[in-house]
């Protein structure tokens, strides 16, 4: 499942401040080494990561005024929302990268 936050980091290390915009957009509290980075993106200097969750965590946990209800999909089905600019630009601009670093090889 897929859901993307961000935030501005106020001069503190990536890292903390996607801890922070984690915990503030979805109630997540995890620890740093949950996190994986993925790429940074040049344009906005803005890095990726990515959190593997537990398939018995129960994700309605959103704030229902920062973002929408969780979804699954397929690793096609969100390249080809990336491709057609369905998601946010990073995702749209990085899709090979991402996908190199998060889709499982069989």
């Amino acid at each position: 499942m897929w859901q993307s936050s961000g935030g501005k980091t106020d001069k503190e290390p990536s890292m903390k401040a996607a801890l922070r915009e984690l915990e503030k957009e979805t109630d997540f509290v995890v620890k740093p080494e949950d996190l994986k980075y993925l790429l940074n993106n040049p344009n906005y200097n803005c890095n990726v990561y990515t959190l593997k969750v537990h398939p018995n965590i129960k994700l309605d946990l959103i704030k229902p005024n920062k973002n929408r209800k969780w979804k699954k999909f397929s690793f096609e089905a969100y390249e080809r929302m990336a491709r057609e600019g369905c998601t946010i630009l990073t995702h749209t601009t990085c899709i090979e990268l991402i996908l190199y670093r998060i889709k499982p090889k069989f």
